[in-house]
Parts: C-alpha cells; sequence; structure tokens
C-alpha cells in the first residue's frame, strides 16, 4: 500500500492522507483500515519532517546562481560592491554571513 500512496500522491498532487480518504470513499477501505493506515501514516510523516533541514549555504548556491553568488561575494570583499548592495542582493544582513558564503562557494 506504500508503494501506491507513493506514487499517487505526486500524480494528482495531494498528501497520502487525502488519497487513502479517497481509497476509502471509493469503497476501498473499512472504516478501521482507514483509521489505521491513516495513522500510521501521518506518524511517517511527521517523523519525516524531524529532519535537521536543508543547508542554508547550499541553497543559497542553487537560489542566487553560483556564479552570480561568487562575483558579488569577490567584488564585496574587494570593495567594488557596497555591503549594503550586497547585502540586499543577497537577502542577507551580517559580514558573517557573507564571509561565510564566500567560504562555502570556495572564494574566500
Amino acid at each position: 500500500m506504500r508503494d501506491a500512496l507513493s506514487r499517487l500522491a505526486p500524480r494528482f498532487k495531494v498528501s497520502t492522507p487525502v488519497i487513502l480518504r479517497r481509497i476509502h470513499d471509493l469503497r476501498g477501505l473499512t472504516q478501521d483500515q482507514l483509521q489505521e493506515a491513516y495513522e500510521h501514516e501521518l506518524r511517517r510523516l511527521r517523523s519525516a519532517r524531524r529532519s535537521t533541514g536543508g543547508d542554508f549555504y547550499l541553497t543559497q548556491g542553487v537560489r542566487l546562481g553560483r556564479r552570480f553568488a561568487r562575483a558579488l561575494v569577490v567584488s564585496t570583499l574587494e570593495g567594488d560592491t557596497q555591503q549594503q548592495d550586497a547585502f540586499r542582493l543577497l537577502g542577507f544582513s551580517t559580514l558573517t554571513t557573507l564571509r561565510q558564503l564566500g567560504h562555502r562557494l570556495g572564494v574566500v
């Protein structure tokens, strides 16, 4: 059943609990089966949310474009671009974050 849920949810652009409910509505599951499967799916989804999250600096490289981010960091650290302009373009507010991004992009 897990494979079917994983396949159907993205196809219909809904969550897996919605797929379970729809199967129940079409008489594919009894109320007890729905309740058990639904609770199992909620536990699975909650445990998946406990991940540590993404890497902010890797995401910035993708979001901004690695080439642009590198060029802006270098330009700012060399003094060609004002820090406040770089912060506005990058969405940062501290020089430490800018330097860390530069370090992660391999330019510092």
